[in-house]
This record gives C-alpha cells, structure tokens and sequence, in this order.
C-alpha cells in the first residue's frame, strides 16, 4: 500500500466526522443535563416555598382557631351557680369550682387569650390569620380599657390591612379607643371617614350611630342631630333606627330647653 492511500485512511473524513460529532453530542447532553438540573432545582424549590408557605397557612390557622376558642369560652362566675335545694340555711357554702373550658369572668378569659392572639399576630404578621389575630388582640385591650395598647395594636392592623375589611374594622376600633380617653376629634375623624366610604363592607348605619354618640361626648348636638337623622331617614329599616330616633327626640328636648333649634 502506497504512503499516500495509508495517510488518507488515517486521516478517514468519516471517522473524523464521527468523531467530532460524538464530542459535540456529549459537550450538548451535558449542556441540556445541566439545564434539565436547573428546571428540576427550580421545581423542587418552588414546591418546597409552596409547601412551606401552606404549612405556615394551616398553622396560623389553627393558632387562632385555638386563641379564638379562649376569646369565645363561656364566662361562669360563682355568683351564677343555681343554689340547690339541699342547701340550708346552716349548712357550709359549697367550694366554688371553675368548669373546664369556662372563665370567672370576660376580663379573665380575654387576659388569658391575649398572650395566644398575639403570639399568632407576631408569628405571621402578613397572614390573614396574623392580621385578624392583631385585631382580635386590639378588641380585647379595649374591652380591658388599656386604650394606648390597643391603639398601637389597631395601628398596625391598618398599615397591614388598608382598605380591606381588617383595616375598615381597625380604624373603628381605634375610633373607639380614642373615645375611651377623651380624644372625641380623633374618634370622629375616623367615623367621619368610615361612614362616607363607599363599598367598605362596614354597615353605614352602625357608623352613623357611633359618630352621633361622639358628637354628643363632644358637645355638638346639631352634629349628632343630622347623624341620627341619618340613620331614621336612610336606614328605616335598621336596628339601630329605634335608638337613632330615642337619640333625636333627646337631642330635641335638650335643644328646646336651652333655646337652641334643631333642623
């Protein structure tokens, strides 16, 4: 065999070519190995923040639905036990004791469920759950007449909830809490606000009562007048439409005696 026809058996073009497409195919399955990697990585994590973030859901959930069973228990004082017919005049009175599940009295059972709301609202601040744990916690501090924690409590509920029906709630708790000290221009603020927004999902007429009654606490009697109208002329129908109307008839009698008139 000639030099020249074994140089061109080594140097065959289609072993060559083979060759060189062998390495592209390994140099691309690595490529497309890789890639299949990252979308497999990417998948796997998206499944774990989804899992993650539903386990934090069901978790809140059940944090509140617990704190809430507290907020809700019934209240049994030992002033309500039924006194037995086998009680006599000189016999021992009985040991009081607290049935399982129940409080002595509303402002135990919501000291006693403020530590569990507020765990929940720290928790998972951003959460439904958290959010409406915050506002719970804020409703209890009121009925405990610590208005300062309440408001910071309402505050946050209303950075966290805006327009939505958390944060509507929150600003008229806060309202509330402000006439609890005496702050009657900053309760009315916020129920002015409330009662002429529009599709808040809070009852118009329930603002309109309490914006009358912080008229009066502020000694604006016509003020109040026109919210009690209000309430008669655009909510006949309401709950509230037997005291909006006993509030007018006051209203009238104390205008009439003091020389003022009323519309």
């Amino acid at each position: 065999m000639k030099r020249t026809e074994r140089h061109h058996l080594k140097g065959n073009p289609v072993a060559e070519t083979l060759a060189t497409l062998q390495t592209t195919l390994r140099t691309r399955n690595r490529a497309v190995a890789a890639t299949v990697g990252v979308v497999v990585t990417a998948i796997v994590i998206s499944v774990s923040i989804f899992g993650w973030q539903r386990w934090r859901i069901v978790q809140a959930s059940d944090l509140l639905a617990e704190a809430m069973s507290i907020v809700d228990a019934e209240v049994v004082s030992p002033d309500t036990e039924p006194t037995t017919p086998e009680d006599v005049e000189d016999a021992s009175p009985p040991v009081f004791v607290q049935p399982l599940g129940t409080y002595p009295s509303v402002a135990a059972k919501l000291e006693s469920a403020l530590p569990y709301l507020l765990a929940v609202a720290e928790g998972y601040p951003a959460l439904q759950s958290g959010v409406a744990a915050r506002y719970q916690a804020a409703v209890a501090l009121t009925i405990l007449g610590r208005p300062s924690d309440a408001n910071d409590e309402y505050e946050k509920v209303i950075t966290l909830a805006g327009d939505l029906i958390y944060g509507r709630m929150a600003r008229l708790g806060l309202a509330e809490a402000h006439l609890q000290v005496g702050a009657y221009a900053d309760a009315i603020g916020l129920l002015e606000q409330e009662a002429v927004a529009v599709d808040s999902g809070v009852p118009v007429d329930a603002v309109l009562m309490r914006l009358g009654h912080a008229y009066r606490l502020a000694d604006q009697p016509n003020d109040a007048l026109v919210a009690f109208t209000r309430v008669v002329e655009e909510f006949p129908s309401s709950v509230y439409s037997p005291d909006a109307r006993s509030e007018i008839d006051s209203l009238r009698i104390v205008g009439s005696g003091s020389g003022a008139s009323g519309p």
